[in-house]
């Protein structure tokens, strides 16, 4: 099978012909017809994360080594199960559930798999769909998306589940007309938050992004306004539509970029008792003053993807009938490189998707 891997950090990714693996036990063998490209290939791509004044987290700390297969959103048909594995899956098509926990550690036993001591996730931690073919180690992990385009369903994987998950933690269903909610970063993530909180809430959404046209296409998909974080008066812009018509201000701020002057400005931003939600992993670190959180009594919660459940409520939730319109581009698995290098440089409205 033809893989693109990485082979130096840091470096373009190569494409490597390696043996089709035969699935044993419970896995499942499945044809690769399309993965998504996130933003967090890019720093699996570099080798490390970056935790702010000098420090990082390298891959290889988490036990991942070159060469290596990423890959974390695909689609495909399963062509082959091992021995304890049903055989009528064979030849049907399936959204893959890529966060794979251990089910034993104590972050499993409480809940949030996603973020499992011993993970073998596919695409970050063992190796992924920037491939032909990829293993599954379950048939949990497989879900049916009859009825929602391919490219879409591989995105719910992760920027679909991401934004669902961090959406659901500032429960908007109890935001009222009044209630505005700041997502910060109009890329693949915040088009979809978009989307997303539309159909969950009655709240006005206000969109910040450096990029025009990217705030364009959030105003097209349903943003009730866009600011430019680079305006000097973007702070007073978000409190006075905020504000505006008897608006109770900044209820929620989603922090999709996750640089330190994001969460500064999404904090700044926030009315009293106001929740902020960490998500981005661009990288750094911030220092926050202390008295304040207390006064203003502010929330703020990370956010890593989401569990299976919530993978099951996103994908009926979608196939209800719940538009995400985001853009999508197709390119080729041999384009792999050339895709992260336009989304490192900020050149990509919405998501790619690669086609083996």
């Amino acid at each position: 099978m033809r893989s693109m891997q990485i082979i130096n950090w840091g470096e373009p990714l190569e494409l490597r012909e390696l043996e089709t693996p035969v699935p044993k036990g419970a896995e499942i063998l499945v044809r690769v017809e399309a993965c998504g490209v996130c933003h967090s290939d890019l720093h699996i791509r570099s080798g490390f994360f970056n935790l702010g004044k000098g420090n990082t987290f390298s891959m290889e700390e988490r036990g991942v080594f070159t060469p290596f297969t990423m890959g974390h959103e695909p689609v495909g048909t399963v062509i082959a199960t091992g021995q304890s594995c049903d055989e009528y899956l064979v030849g049907k098509s399936f959204v893959i559930y890529p966060w794979i926990s251990c089910e034993k550690c104590e972050p499993c036993l409480n809940g949030f798999t996603q973020v499992c001591d011993t993970p073998k996730i596919i695409g970050t931690r063992v190796h992924g769909a920037y491939s032909d073919y990829v293993i599954v180690p379950n048939k949990k992990y497989l879900f049916d998306y009859s009825g929602i385009d391919m490219n879409l369903a591989c995105t719910l994987a992760c920027s679909g589940l991401t934004t669902f998950s961090a959406l659901r933690k500032i429960k908007p269903e109890f935001l009222g007309a009044r209630d505005s909610v700041l997502i910060i970063g109009a890329g693949g993530l915040g088009l979809t938050a978009i989307c997303l909180l539309k159909s969950m809430s009655k709240a006005r959404i206000i969109v910040s992004d450096i990029s025009e046209e990217h705030r364009h296409i959030a105003k097209e998909l349903g943003a009730n306004h866009c600011i430019d974080p680079g305006d000097d008066k973007s702070s007073e812009n978000v409190q006075a539509f905020a504000h505006h018509a008897s608006g109770t201000g900044i209820a929620a701020t989603l922090d999709l970029v996750g640089l330190p002057e994001t969460m500064k400005f999404g904090l700044l931003a926030l009315r009293k008792g106001g929740h902020h939600v960490h998500i981005g992993l661009f990288g750094g670190a911030h220092t926050i003053s202390l008295p304040p959180l207390a006064f203003r009594m502010l929330k703020i919660s990370g956010s890593y993807v989401g569990s299976l459940i919530e993978f099951k409520e996103l994908i009926d939730l979608v196939k209800s009938g719940i538009k995400l319109p985001i853009p999508i581009i197709e390119r080729p698995l041999m384009d792999a490189s050339a895709a992260l290098d336009d989304l490192e440089s900020g050149n990509v409205t919405g998501r790619i998707v690669l086609k083996p």
